[in-house]
């Protein structure tokens, strides 16, 4: 099994090719979230056609809030966790309000081999997407913020999807505009985050001139979960793009919390065992003799 720096330049520019190709043939697209490169491995045997990383499990996995904390290293680090697994299926990363340079971030994450990533409209004391208390930054800074995250990429199918924050804030009317304004300004999707009335993605998908958009389906927000199928059927096909950003995080940390008490209590796994990976299923799942193989190889060819 090979890492990401053994992808050949092809794969690496054909990610947002296969992004792009991925949501045409499968409306509604369904992404789940992951940590590292076992969970991307875990959601690629699940049968997953694409992957997300999210900038709030970044965060939380340094005991942060999401609040706009993280930078560009940061997400970068996870990213390579992730691709260096040699995980085939594409992967949407979040990159808040772009950080520093958002040219220098669209340009390190599509040289790594990210096919999109999504910009959102917020402040950069920014706050989780179903929360109170957001601010989102004038339409002209966020068209600017687009345009010039356009301007930035190398290949044209390398996906810049726009972050709407607005609803909550500016109401309706004026979201429409701004997701009018990011689809002309080169946004190649729209996120339209936090639409509790799913009736409301006919008019994001005109706003959006017809580009694909992307309901967020997180757990305990403003929405009422549904699966692709319901939120296609419902919204008449306005919905291309369906996300799960948290949900095997969240399940993860639960776990984690019960396992953690029952050990320290028992002080010993003895009866957890049903609870634990085996090892022989990780081995399994990371391909342990195939890269027992090719380490012997490299081993053997670097003398």
């Amino acid at each position: 099994m090979q890492g990401s720096k053994g992808r050949t330049e092809e794969i690496r520019m054909s990610a947002g090719k296969k992004f792009r190709e991925l949501v045409k043939q499968s409306p509604p697209l369904h992404i789940v979230g992951v940590a590292d490169g076992s969970d991307a491995l875990e959601a690629e045997r699940a049968g997953f056609k694409a992957i997300y990383a999210s900038g709030s499990q970044i965060a939380a996995s340094r005991g942060w809030a999401d609040i706009g904390r993280i930078e560009l290293h940061h997400v970068v680090g996870n990213v390579q966790r992730i691709l260096d697994s040699g995980v085939k299926l594409p992967l949407l990363v979040d990159i808040d309000t772009g950080f520093d340079d958002v040219a220098e971030t669209i340009q390190t994450l599509e040289k790594m081999g990210v096919a999109a990533v999504h910009l959102e409209d917020q402040e950069d004391l920014k706050s989780c997407g179903h929360l109170p208390g957001k601010h989102v930054v004038s339409i002209e800074a966020a068209v600017a913020r687009i345009a010039k995250a356009v301007k930035a990429k190398k290949s044209a199918d390398f996906v810049i999807m726009a972050r709407t924050d607005a609803l909550a804030v500016e109401g309706m009317e004026k979201t429409l505009e701004r997701i009018k304004a990011y689809a002309a300004a080169g946004a190649d999707m729209i996120f339209a985050e936090a639409f509790p009335d799913l009736s409301s993605y006919a008019a994001v998908k005109k706003a959006a001139g017809g580009k694909p958009v992307l309901a967020n389906m997180t757990e305990f927000g403003k929405v009422a979960l549904k699966t692709p199928k319901e939120i296609f059927d419902e919204t008449n096909g306005a919905v291309d793009i369906v996300l799960n950003p948290l949900t095997v995080y969240r399940a993860q940390r639960h776990t984690a919390a019960e396992m953690y008490r029952e050990l320290h209590a028992k002080g010993t796994q003895r009866g957890m065992e049903p609870k634990l990976q085996t090892r022989e299923d990780f081995q399994k799942l990371i391909d342990y003799p195939a890269q027992v193989k090719g380490r012997a190889e490299a081993l053997k060819k670097n003398g």
